[in-house]
This record gives structure tokens, sequence and C-alpha cells, in this order.
């Protein structure tokens, strides 16, 4: 069969496409990330409640080089538990170990987000007609990730085994979040009156606030040290970057209460539209997150941040977003 010269050169700049900086393959190759093993642990607090803490967490590269992050995050359980980041592309092997008070109840972790096989789902077969998928004494369980593509954002996991109906300890503190960062690397946001695209490598620090009934529970995410560090927060925390950072916030609703977040001096863009806004609805399991500059146009000092639903705010639901020179 003979080509003729205009489709061979059709193909040519086809084939040529795919190898290009940017191009199919080169997106595909991007997107052979990371495979995590982690391995967390649900624990007991003096309090009575329950937390997830970080056992290890090693990152295999696609050429069997690993990397060991267990550094960066906090000693001991925290609520919330350990904030995983992973990025499009990447797979992950979650080993959850039982460490709870009570040896007669399992606990277990349903992530968000990701995808897995019906194995990987974090309930009890009761629920999933396949198997008890949860962690008992001396028996772990482990549970299989995969960050495909689309899979971008931030998703909460949490407990969906521990108690009757085995509907999940997240009331009492087992939950945490998982940020799948974009392959990209980069984040619309509104920085100096303008939507751009900014570089995860120049955000300084990452906050995570949960909106739980009428608490705050908090972590930060520090990119200035070497290697980065999770800081807990606890409750209702104060915050802080110093002025001009690019700083990220992540927030989260969990339990049964519906809650308006609320920053003063400071706007973002509402993900997936153009639109600046300072004011979002966050109810049960419904997130958001966005990138600012501390202190545009503002200046430094002490910007309130809380749940614009006044009984909440009564309660205390409330902290300070620091800005500092």
């Amino acid at each position: 069969m003979t080509i003729s010269p205009a489709r061979l050169s059709r193909w040519l700049a086809f084939a040529l496409s795919l190898i290009a900086p940017g191009g199919l393959l080169a997106a595909n190759s991007a997107l052979a990330g990371y495979h995590h093993l982690i391995t967390l642990k649900a624990s007991s607090l003096p309090s009575g409640q329950l937390a997830y803490e970080m056992v290890s967490h090693r990152m295999k590269a696609a050429d069997g080089q690993e990397r060991d992050i267990t550094a960066r995050y906090a000693k001991g359980p925290t609520i919330p538990g350990p904030t995983l980041v992973i990025t499009e592309g990447d797979t992950a092997e979650v080993t959850l170990q039982h460490g709870i008070a009570d040896s007669t109840q399992p606990v277990s972790i349903h992530v968000h987000g990701v995808h897995y096989k019906i194995d990987s789902d974090g309930t009890m077969k009761m629920l999933n007609g396949v198997a008890d998928e949860a962690a008992f004494p001396e028996k772990p369980y482990t549970y299989k990730w995969t960050a495909a593509p689309g899979t971008a954002g931030t998703w909460p996991y949490h407990d969906h085994a521990f108690g009757n109906p085995m509907l999940g300890a997240e009331d009492k503190g087992l939950y945490g979040a998982l940020i799948i960062n974009p392959a990209s690397g980069k984040i619309p946001a509104l920085i100096d009156g303008k939507i751009v695209d900014v570089d995860l490598k120049d955000v300084k620090r990452e906050f995570i606030l949960w909106m739980h009934e009428t608490t705050f529970w908090g972590q930060e995410l520090n990119h200035i040290v070497e290697g980065g560090k999770e800081i807990p927060l606890w409750s209702n925390p104060t915050v802080g970057a110093r002025m001009g950072e690019k700083v990220r916030f992540h927030v989260i609703g969990m339990g049964t209460a519906f809650h308006t977040f609320h920053l003063h001096g400071h706007r973002w863009i509402e993900p997936g539209t153009t639109a600046g806004i300072d004011t979002v609805n966050i109810g049960p399991i419904s997130r958001t997150s966005f990138i600012l500059k501390a202190g545009e146009g503002v200046g430094p000092g002490e910007w309130h941040y809380h749940c614009h639903v006044i009984q909440h705010m009564q309660s205390g639901m409330m902290g300070d977003f620091r800005v500092v020179e």
C-alpha cells in the first residue's frame, strides 16, 4: 500500500507530538509515579478519644529506589490523623494496625477520592458482602489505592468499622486527610489581584482545618523545613505565615453539622471558577482547598477565621490567621 506524502506528514507530526515535552507519552511518564508503603495505627488517647498515628511511610520510585519520609510526621496519635500527600499517578499500600484499648472492636480506613477495589473499601462483610476489611488485634489489614488522573484534590479518610452498626468512629477522632496533588504541580489561585497558576513548590505552608460539630481541629504542613514537617495544631488553632508567603488552606467537614467557613481580610477563588470569595459552605465530608498570599492587600495582623453559623461561633468555633512581617 502506498502512503501519500500528506498522510505520512500527518503521521510523523502525530508521532512527534507523543514524544514532545507535554505530549501524551511524556504525560503518561509523569503519571508513572511513586508507590507509597504506609503503615498507620489506630490508637487510644488518655482522653478516651481514638486517633490514627504514623508508623512508617516509604516512597518507592519506578527504578526501585526508596525514600523513608516517616520523620516528617508527628510522633504519636493525633486528631486529625496524619495528612497523607501523594500525586496523581501514584499508588499506595496502606496497612492499618489495631492499637486501641477495646480489643473487641475492629477499626478500618475508608478513603474518598482515590480508586480501589471492593476489598479496600474499609467496611465490614455485613455491608460489602465480601469480607471484613478492618484491623483486629494482632491482625493488620492492608488497603490498596490508585491516584488515577482526575483524582487530584483534598479527600477525607476515616474509620468505617468501629461500633454498631459499624458506621465508624469519626466522632471519636479516627479521621485524617489525603491530599492528592495534580501531576502538573500547579494550582490556579488569586494572587496580587490576578488568577495565576501557582507552582506547589512555592507554597510555604499548608493548613488542614477540620470543621467538626462546634470545633476546628487542625494541622500544619511546613514546607520551609527541609523535607517538610507535619505539626499537630489540635483544636481551634492559631495558624500563621509571614507577609507575602503563599499558603494553602484545606477545609473539611466532619460529623453531622453544616458550617460556613469565613476568613477575614483575604479572598481566594472558588475552585473550578474565576469567582473571588471569602466564605464557603462546608457540610459533612464536603471540603475545599485554596491558595492565597498572606496579608495581600491588608498587611500583617491577626486575621480571624470562624464558622459563620452563629451558634457554632458562640460555642468557640474560631481561630486566628496570624500574618507577621
